[in-house]
């Protein structure tokens, strides 16, 4: 096979990106790897964007959604009572933007400016948010007469939207839902009798407040990282997309990468290049690197992997959004569900998204969000709120039938460290993973309070006439030690997995934050999520857009120099 400049592994947001801006110069040859299938962005089940609640669903294995899906398993827990956790991950070109919920939140300034402030320079919120402004078309500002049909209290929801945060221009769409159910608004309304500001733009000056999330949508439909970025490039002579693919190794002569190993079912081979660059994610991209000889020499030595750098961070420091489910039965249709009360509704809003691309299946039904603040001397948020206008959930919820509701409490910054470890030196054995969830200085104090924060919202004037009763964890259960319990039994993580592969210059970190090379060798750059030093307070999409951008154009600035003193 062909010599590439560039080897990309990977092709989740931050694979994608790469692909298209590194091969943006017509004289540098790029080649993308994917393990899963390829062209997916127009495929129904992935542009729909109800049937992200199939995916994880076993009873709905029919539609296919497993083959867009790899999963993983942490270790029994010890701070859950030795409870298994499953891991699922996008699978395929475009990632888990395949499948994810498509809610886009950047984060918190503080967030990128402890970035900085580890020993990161040039990751602060001020230094990122040219790049959140480049990767994005902002649709209620790119196209404000499509926003302005959301309004709240007479008035378009977006007014006041600051355009100094957003770009309008960019590759990937940022929307507001097209089709809004009247419960969400009961949700604004509840919290704001509840005490908690109106906020119509998470991603603007300040995170604080309740809101509706915007969505990585486009006219009804989910936009993907492929979409986004990889098929404008497709055509392009110098970018080779290898999909169904599984690289089984980094290849290195010394301390230099020089390729990849790859199988395709009996099928082996290599692809030789002038720079690897992992994007494989949180769990693959370290996995990776262990198998190839990177990470720590005792552990490696001990799987019988011959050592190529010591590098004890790789696998370490991993984080994760830790998130509790709030569900609420309905006595009204008004949520979204089956019934044979709703059987009509639910028929047009087939057609509605067939013929116009709204109604129910143009939403993920996670609609209403907030960032609050469980500690009263802070103003920083430390949770995040979903409100859910139907019962179906990928974590935990009782199903599509009947009619209720749901109320997801995230804690931003849970304070765990955990832990990523090769199991053998085979590419087959999934990795060791182990969270460490409720060890250290990780505490459910944050996760009661906000139950409780949430329940008081719950409880306000324009629940009444929906609310029929607590289901999960119940209204029996009040104390600390009753909510305690309930965390213990239900916890999951959002599916946010970042840190393995951090970025920094002391002992532990694995990537340099100047040029995302691996430490101690030379040709390999890690790039995606697990580069993250610490997880931001959102959903991770939208700032591995934002790292892949940034080193893109990290990448890009080396090769000018490098043209230049040719």
């Amino acid at each position: 096979m062909d010599r590439f400049d560039y080897v990309i592994v990977g092709a989740g947001a931050a694979g994608c990106v790469l692909a298209n801006r590194l091969s943006e110069d017509p004289s540098i040859r790029v080649a993308l790897v994917e393990a899963g299938v390829d062209r997916n962005a127009r495929k129904v089940i992935v542009r729909m964007p109800l049937a992200m609640v199939t995916f994880m669903a076993p009873a709905l294995a029919f539609l296919g959604g497993p083959k867009f899906m790899s999963w993983f398993e942490t270790e029994p827990e010890p701070g859950l009572q030795g409870r298994a956790m499953a891991l699922p991950r996008g699978k395929g070109t475009g990632g888990s933007t395949n499948v994810n919920g498509q809610i886009f939140i950047r984060g918190q300034r503080e967030d990128f400016d402890g970035w900085r402030d580890l020993g990161n320079p040039g990751w602060g919120f001020d230094d990122l948010l040219p790049y959140f402004r480049k990767l994005e078309c902002f649709e209620p500002l790119a196209d404000p007469q499509s926003a302005g049909r959301i309004r709240l209290d007479g008035k378009p929801f977006y007014d006041g939207v600051d355009p100094a945060y957003h770009g309008i221009d960019g590759p990937l769409n940022i929307a507001p839902l097209r089709s809004v159910n009247p419960l969400a608004f009961a949700y604004l309304e509840a919290a704001r009798l509840a005490g908690h500001p109106f906020n119509p733009d998470f991603n603007g000056p300040r995170q604080n407040g309740v809101g509706l999330y915007t969505f990585t949508q486009k006219n009804g439909e989910r936009m993907t990282a492929e979409a986004a970025y990889l098929d404008p490039a497709r055509d392009r002579p110098n970018l080779t997309v290898i999909a169904e693919t599984q690289v089984t190794k980094v290849l290195f002569d010394g301390r230099t990468a020089t390729g990849i190993a790859w199988r395709r079912g009996s099928e082996t081979g290599t692809i030789e290049a002038r720079e690897v660059i992992l994007s494989a994610g949180s769990f693959v991209s370290p996995h990776l690197l262990m198998l190839s000889g990177v990470g720590s020499a005792r552990d490696l030595s001990r799987l019988g992997i011959p050592v190529v750098q010591d590098l004890p961070g790789v696998g370490e420091n991993l984080q994760d959004h830790l998130d509790v489910t709030l569900e609420y039965r309905s006595k009204s249709a008004v949520p979204y569900g089956l019934s044979w009360k709703a059987l009509p509704r639910n028929i047009v809003h087939v057609g509605d998204w067939l013929f116009r691309r709204r109604g129910l299946f143009a939403s993920t039904t996670g609609e209403g969000g907030g960032f609050v603040s469980t500690d009263p001397a802070s103003d920083r948020p430390d949770t995040q709120l979903f409100f859910c206008t139907g019962r179906a959930n990928t974590q935990a919820a009782s199903g599509f039938t009947g009619h209720g509701f749901l109320m997801h409490v995230c804690q931003l910054r849970p304070g765990s460290i955990g832990r990523l470890t090769a199991k053998s030196a085979s590419p087959d054995d999934k990795p060791s993973i182990l969270y460490n969830f409720f060890r250290g200085d990780s505490t459910m104090q944050v996760l009661r309070e906000g139950i409780r924060l949430a329940r008081r919202i719950m409880a306000q004037r324009p629940f009444d006439a929906h609310i029929d009763a607590e289901v999960d964890p119940g209204p029996e259960a009040q104390s600390d030690g009753a909510l305690d319990a309930f965390i213990r039994e239900r916890v999951g993580t959002l599916f946010h997995p970042v840190g393995t592969c951090s970025m920094g210059r002391g002992e532990q970190a694995v990537v340099d934050p100047e040029t995302l090379r691996v430490h101690g060798v030379a040709g390999l750059r890690v790039v995606d999520a697990s580069i993250m030093p610490r997880i931001v307070s959102a959903n991770t999409v939208a700032a591995t857009y934002c790292l892949a951008e940034k080193g893109a154009d990290l990448i890009k600035a080396e090769e000018r120099a490098l043209s230049r003193a040719a």
